[in-house]
């Protein structure tokens, strides 16, 4: 178990580094301060239904981002993209 729990945060580790990488890339500019990443994976039972896993990666797993600030920032970028969707039906 704490062979995965160390391979779990070096791998958190790397994604912190990757977002912050593509960040620059994509010219953010200042000091990042929080991010999420919306995952979705879907997968079949036995019986062939499928089945939607849908769940949040922050970082270093979880723990330090507060629900108000992660709702917040997921709150917001979802009334842009409303609000970007809304522009486009016109």
């Amino acid at each position: 178990m704490a062979d995965q729990a160390s391979e779990l945060k070096a791998a958190y580790q790397r994604l912190d580094t990757a977002i912050n990488e593509v960040a620059r890339l994509e010219t953010f500019e200042g000091v990042m301060t929080e991010w999420i990443v919306v995952v979705a994976c879907q997968r079949y039972d036995a019986e062939g239904d499928g089945i939607t896993q849908v769940g949040t990666l922050v970082p270093d797993g979880g723990g330090h981002v507060p629900y108000h600030r992660s709702m917040g920032l997921l709150d917001y970028v979802l009334t842009r993209m409303r609000a970007e969707v809304a522009r486009d039906d016109d």
